[in-house]
């Protein structure tokens, strides 16, 4: 197996890909990764300015994008957006579903507010992009799908009672559209990463004591970056790991196998 065959399987050239939440962290990671593996990517937020940084980082590295500002919480714009997607004549071959919040609360100490946010955005959110998606998939007989779920969506934390709940649901999503979407050429995957460092926890893990408490739970010792997961997402979707799917990519540094061991 040489380089070049290598190159081919992984590149994403001439592929047209949608990315929600990308205006920062993961989602940006995952949108650079697409573009530089070759894909042309539609980064899709609400953050205007986010858009636009990710749109930098992109072009900077000779990629191809565009951007759509979208409240994928809602039903309607959402349906809006596919809907003047496909006047531009261009297949979509990947949809990447990683839009999300995450409210740290034991499910006691829960409001309604909060609940009510993460059902509306990590739940209701994915469910309405991926059903867009997966109709236009099944019509052109090809594409791939990746919902980034979260290590704690197979192994849940205390604190973290909703966001955990609504991350398993999204793996069952995962499974049962890939039963229903592979006999149309359609894969679906989810990718669950562990702690990635991002703007939201940064402040979090500059405290070297947190830091180093929260190494000792990773066995490859460091915080994953949002490159880690674009990476790992664009070698999901490359031709690589075409028989792949209603499979779940842990991302994590090892950290669910030293849950495990600590059980």
């Amino acid at each position: 197996m040489n380089r070049e065959y290598m190159e081919k399987a992984l590149s994403l050239a001439g592929r047209y890909a949608a990315v929600t939440g990308a205006s920062s962290g993961i989602g940006r990671g995952i949108a650079v990764s697409l573009a530089g593996f070759g894909a042309h990517v539609t980064l899709l937020g609400r953050n205007r300015e986010g858009l636009r940084q990710t749109e930098e980082c992109i072009r900077e590295a000779g990629g191809s994008c565009d951007s759509a500002i979208i409240d994928i919480s809602d039903a309607d714009a959402v349906r809006c957006f596919f809907q003047e997607y496909d006047k531009s004549g261009h297949p979509l071959d990947i949809f990447v579903a990683n839009a999300g919040i995450n409210v740290r609360a034991e499910l006691l100490d829960t409001t309604d507010e909060e609940m009510e946010r993460l059902l509306d955005i990590n739940y209701k959110g994915t469910l309405y992009g991926v059903i867009e998606a997966g109709k236009r998939m099944k019509e052109q007989k090809s594409g791939n799908i990746v919902i980034i779920s979260s290590v704690n969506g197979i192994s849940a934390m205390p604190n973290l009672a909703v966001y955990s709940s609504i991350k398993y649901a999204l793996e069952g999503i995962t499974r049962s559209l890939a039963s229903s979407l592979g006999p149309y050429g359609v894969r679906v995957n989810s990718c669950a990463p562990g702690v990635i460092l991002s703007k939201i926890n940064e402040a979090i893990y500059s405290k070297q004591e947190i830091l180093d408490a929260k190494l000792e739970s990773i066995p490859l010792g460091r915080i994953g970056s949002p490159k880690d997961i674009g990476d790992i997402v664009a070698c999901m979707v490359s031709d690589a790991f075409s028989f792949m799917t209603g499979t779940t990519v842990l991302a994590d540094g090892g950290e669910l196998l030293r849950r495990m061991q600590r059980q």
